[in-house]
């Protein structure tokens, strides 16, 4: 498994980010950091199924209705709630 970070990209062109981070058709990624899931949007085109995990207060759960590759669920990425090795990759990005 794989974990990649990227720097803010305030223009908004973090899809030549993803070409690198993330190969056409992953599996399973996991999102650490996902906020209101636009990067999200970006990943799940890439990958075919994405978890995203937030802090409770950070975490925007209708920015997530609308992609049927991608959940999000409240959770610390210190204590991660998954069993070992069921991700493809973990991504982290504008998390701080």
């Amino acid at each position: 498994m794989s974990a990649v970070a990227i720097q803010s990209d305030t223009a908004g062109a973090e899809q030549s980010y993803l070409q690198d981070m993330l190969a056409e058709d992953v599996g399973c990624v996991l999102e650490i950091g996902c906020g209101d899931g636009r990067l999200t949007r970006k990943y799940a085109e890439r990958a075919k199924n994405v978890l995203g995990i937030d802090l409770p207060d950070a975490l925007d759960a209708a920015g997530y209705d609308e992609l049927p590759r991608a959940k999000c669920l409240a959770a610390s990425a210190m204590h991660l709630p998954f069993r070992d090795a069921c991700f493809d990759g973990a991504i982290f990005a504008l998390s701080f």
